[in-house]
C-alpha cells in the first residue's frame, strides 16, 4: 500500500500523525487497463457502490446526486436534505447540498490538510446553473447554516475587534483578528510548517464572531479588506449578476483574488496607512446560482476568455439541470407535503423515522455550526486532517484511472483537463468538509489535539461528489463553448428536437419486433434488471430462456437495451427533459465508469 511519504499527493511527514491507522482497506482494485468494457466497474467485478442498487446508474445519468452519496452524508447535512426532498423535488435537494458544502467550509477556520505537499484549507466554490423559476432558490436554505453567526455589529465588526489597547491586544492584532493578514515582514503568530509564511491563524473567540458572509457586489479593495478580517468568509449569491457586475467593472476587478483564493495563495496589496500588506492564506468559499445566459458573463469577468479555458471555470463545482414545464402547488402545509418526488426514488426518502421541520433541523444545525466555527477559530495552531494510506490509495486509483481513460479517449477538450485535475483536490476538500461537519455534531476536539484522521465515509463521498460535479461541468462547458447566453434557447429547442427524434427511432425499432417480442419487451422492468430476472419472465410469453438470451443481445445491438454493468440490462429511453445533456459528450462515459467502479469504503449510514 502506498504510504503518505511515497504518495506525492499526500505528503504530510512533517505533521503530527493521528492515532494508528486501524482502517481495514477495501479489496484492491485492478488497474484501469483491466477495465472490462462490458462492465462499469474495475476489472469487470461487481461493485458495492452505486452499481449495487437498481437505478443508481440511471440516477447518475440524469444528473442527480446518488443514493450512495446520501447514505454517506453526516446527519447535519442529511437531515435538511431529507426534508427538502420530502417536499417532492430532488433537484432542490441537490441544489441545497451543492450550496451547503461551501457554507460549511466557512465554519472550518484553522482546519488544514496536505495535498501535493502543501497545507490546504477545505474552502470550496460551487455554482448551480438552471433556467429561471426552476428551483434554484433552494440554495437559500444553505445560507441558514451561517445565519446565527452573522448577528454581529454593523459592518461585520465584532466588539472584540474594537477593544482598547488596555485589553492587552495590540493595534496590530486588532487589525488582523485571525492572525492571517499582517504588514509585510511582521509576524502575528507561530511559524508555519515548511512553505507557509509567518502569520498563521490565531485568534480566539473573535474568529467565531466575525461576520461570515462577504458581499459579492464589492470593490476589489473592499473585498480584500474583508478577507483580511475573515479569510474564511463566504460569498453567497443566488444570481450570477451580483458577482459578474463587480468582476466586469474597473472598481471591482478581483478575479485574481478568486483565482488565488481556492488555492490559498498569498494575496499582496499596498495600503497607504499600512504599507505592503499580505494575506498569507486566504480561504474564501463561494456558493452561487444563476441562469445559463448569465453564466457566460460571470465567467468572462473583466475581459477574460469565457468558457472552460477561463481559470475560474475549473475551480467550481457545477450542478446543471433544466426544468420540465409544470406547475407546483404553492399552498401546501408541511403536514400535507407529499413524499413522492420527481425523478428516481432513493431509499433515503422512503425509510427512517425523522421528526421536525426543515426550519427546526437547520436551526439546530446552525447552532452547532456557530459553535464549531468559534472553537476552531480560537485555536492557536491549525487542526490537521491526515489521510490514511488506504484512502490515499482509493483516491489515487480513481483519478489515475480517469486520467488514463481521458488520455486514451483523445476527444476530451484540453480545457477540461484542468477541471479533472482540480476535481482531485475538490474531492479531498469535500471529504474534509464532511469530516468537519461530523466534528461540529459530535464535538470539536480540544485545542491540544494537533491532528485527526479523515474517515473512510468522507473520502468515498468526496470522490463520488467531485466526479458527479465533473459530469455536470462537462455539460456546462460544452454549452459555454457553443453559446454566450442568448443562443441557449436555440440549444434547448435543439435538445427537444433530438429527444423527439430519439423517441421516433426507438418506436421504429420496436416495429421490427414480433407482437410477442414487443409484449415481452414492455413487460421487462423499467429499472435495470438482471439476466436471471429477464429469463424468469420467459415462460409467460412462450419463450425459452436461451431464446430470451438471444433477444437481449440482439436488442442491445439494435439500441433498444443497454448494459449498465455486467449481468445487468436496462431499457434505453429518451432523456428526461430536466436531465443534463451529457449523452455523447467526450469524457462522460469515462467518468460514469469510474464512479461506478468506486468500492464501498465503509457501510452506509441508515438514512
Amino acid at each position: 500500500m502506498t504510504t503518505s511519504s511515497e504518495n506525492p499527493f499526500f505528503s504530510d511527514t512533517s505533521q503530527p500523525q493521528g492515532p494508528p491507522d486501524t482502517f481495514i482497506p477495501p479489496p484492491a482494485l485492478e488497474s484501469a487497463a483491466d477495465y472490462d468494457e462490458d462492465s462499469s466497474s474495475f476489472g469487470g467485478t461487481d461493485s458495492s457502490g452505486d452499481a449495487g442498487s437498481s437505478g443508481e446508474l440511471e440516477s447518475l445519468r440524469q444528473g442527480y446526486l446518488s443514493r450512495r452519496i446520501l447514505e454517506l452524508l453526516p446527519e447535519l447535512l442529511a437531515e435538511p436534505a431529507f426534508r427538502i426532498g420530502q417536499r417532492g423535488d430532488l433537484r432542490k435537494r441537490d441544489v441545497f447540498l451543492t450550496g451547503a458544502l461551501p457554507v460549511w467550509a466557512g465554519a472550518l477556520p484553522n482546519v488544514r490538510f496536505r495535498y501535493g505537499g502543501t497545507g490546504v484549507s477545505p474552502n470550496l466554490y460551487s455554482a448551480v446553473v438552471a433556467p429561471p423559476a426552476s428551483g434554484k432558490s433552494a440554495l437559500r436554505h444553505a445560507r441558514k447554516y451561517g445565519r446565527p453567526s452573522s448577528s454581529t455589529s454593523s459592518g461585520g465588526t465584532s466588539p472584540e475587534s474594537r477593544t482598547s489597547p488596555k485589553s492587552g491586544a495590540s493595534s496590530e492584532s486588532r487589525a488582523y483578528p485571525e492572525g492571517r493578514a499582517s504588514p509585510q515582514g511582521a509576524s502575528t503568530g507561530q511559524e508555519g510548517p515548511e512553505e507557509e509564511p509567518p502569520g498563521r491563524e490565531r485568534p480566539g473567540v473573535r474568529a467565531g464572531r466575525r461576520q461570515l458572509f462577504l458581499a459579492a457586489d464589492s470593490s476589489a479593495a473592499a473585498l480584500k479588506r474583508r478577507l483580511e478580517e475573515v479569510p474564511h468568509g463566504v460569498i453567497f449569491e443566488t444570481e450570477f449578476q451580483a458577482l459578474s457586475r463587480a468582476l466586469g467593472s474597473s472598481w471591482g476587478s478581483f478575479t485574481d483574488v478568486l483565482l488565488k483564493g481556492l488555492q490559498n495563495e498569498a494575496i499582496r496589496m499596498s495600503r497607504s496607512s499600512k504599507g505592503a500588506v499580505t494575506i498569507p492564506h486566504p480561504a474564501p468559499s463561494i456558493a452561487l446560482a444563476g441562469t445559463p445566459a448569465a453564466l457566460g458573463g460571470f465567467m468572462s469577468g473583466s475581459g477574460s476568455t469565457p468558457g472552460t479555458g477561463n481559470g475560474l471555470f475549473s475551480r467550481f463545482l457545477f450542478y446543471r439541470f433544466d426544468r420540465e414545464f409544470e406547475w407546483s402547488p404553492q399552498f401546501r402545509s408541511p403536514q400535507s407535503e407529499s413524499t413522492q418526488s420527481e425523478g428516481p426514488q432513493p431509499e433515503d426518502l422512503q425509510s427512517g423515522e425523522r421528526r421536525g421541520s426543515l426550519e427546526e433541523s437547520l436551526r439546530g444545525a446552525g447552532q452547532k455550526f456557530r459553535e464549531a466555527r468559534r472553537q476552531l477559530g480560537a485555536r492557536e495552531t491549525p487542526l490537521w486532517v491526515s489521510v490514511p494510506g488506504a484512502l490515499q490509495e482509493a483516491h489515487t486509483r480513481a483519478f489515475r484511472s480517469l486520467t488514463k481513460k481521458w488520455r486514451e479517449d483523445g476527444s476530451v477538450p484540453r480545457s477540461m483537463q484542468a477541471s479533472l485535475t482540480r476535481a482531485g483536490l475538490q474531492a479531498v476538500k469535500i471529504a474534509v468538509v464532511l469530516r468537519g461537519v461530523r466534528l461540529a455534531d459530535s464535538g470539536v476536539p480540544p485545542a491540544s489535539t494537533q491532528s485527526i484522521e479523515l474517515g473512510a465515509e468522507d473520502m468515498e463521498a468526496g470522490i463520488r461528489l467531485s466526479l458527479t460535479y465533473l459530469l455536470h461541468a462537462i455539460e456546462v462547458g460544452a454549452r459555454l463553448q457553443g453559446d454566450d447566453g442568448p443562443q441557449d434557447t436555440c440549444l434547448q429547442e435543439k435538445a427537444l428536437q433530438e429527444k423527439a427524434g430519439s423517441q421516433a427511432k426507438l418506436n421504429e425499432r420496436k416495429r421490427d419486433l414480433t407482437e410477442r417480442q414487443r409484449e415481452y419487451l414492455e413487460a421487462l422492468p423499467e429499472e435495470p434488471f438482471s439476466t436471471a430476472e429477464a429469463k424468469d419472465l420467459a415462460s409467460g410469453f412462450g419463450a425459452s430462456k436461451r431464446g430470451v438470451q438471444r433477444w437481449l443481445k440482439s436488442w442491445r445491438r439494435a439500441g433498444l437495451l443497454r448494459k449498465p454493468k455486467r449481468g445487468m440490462w436496462a431499457k434505453r429511453r429518451p432523456e428526461r427533459e430536466d436531465s443534463p445533456r451529457t449523452e455523447g459528450l467526450p469524457g462522460v462515459e469515462s467518468v460514469i465508469s469510474v464512479i461506478d467502479g468506486i468500492p464501498a469504503l465503509v457501510g452506509g449510514r441508515a438514512p
